[in-house]
């Protein structure tokens, strides 16, 4: 399978298109397989990402240097939950700053490397819906 073909078979018009990223965002990213024909898996350890998708063969990371945006998926995407989390024990529960801290930085932490692999492929998605993961725009 091309690229072209999943373009042409692309959804037109607003609202189709926003439910088209979306789903490619959020269930097929986060599922950690492959944007593209949405079979392969993308992740040989549990840090570990493939080269390339075992069934259609896109590379899952033509650019070097996408770390950033994998840290600032990451960064958004742990940031509101923790900090609703801390909000909720400083309101119901009664704990020192100290305590709160901890606790947001456990969660934290909790969250980013709980979820690493979901926030990876959440930015390998992303990059295939801008780029369509070419190395060569």
């Amino acid at each position: 399978m091309s690229q072209w073909e999943t373009w042409k078979d692309r959804p037109q018009g607003g609202f189709a298109l926003i439910g088209y990223w979306l789903k490619k965002l959020f269930w097929i990213g986060a599922a950690c397989r492959c944007p593209r024909c949405e079979q392969g898996a993308m992740f040989e350890s549990f840090f570990g990402i493939r080269k390339r998708c075992p069934v259609c063969q896109i590379t899952f990371q033509p650019y070097e240097g996408d770390s950033p945006g994998v840290i600032a998926v990451g960064y958004f995407l742990t940031l509101i939950p923790t900090i609703v989390l801390v909000l909720l024990a400083y309101a119901y529960l009664d704990l020192s700053p100290e305590a709160l801290l901890a606790l947001y930085l456990g969660l934290t932490a909790f969250f980013l490397f709980g979820f690493f692999r979901n926030m990876k492929g959440i930015w390998v998605a992303f990059v295939y819906l801008l780029t369509g993961l070419r190395r060569n725009l």
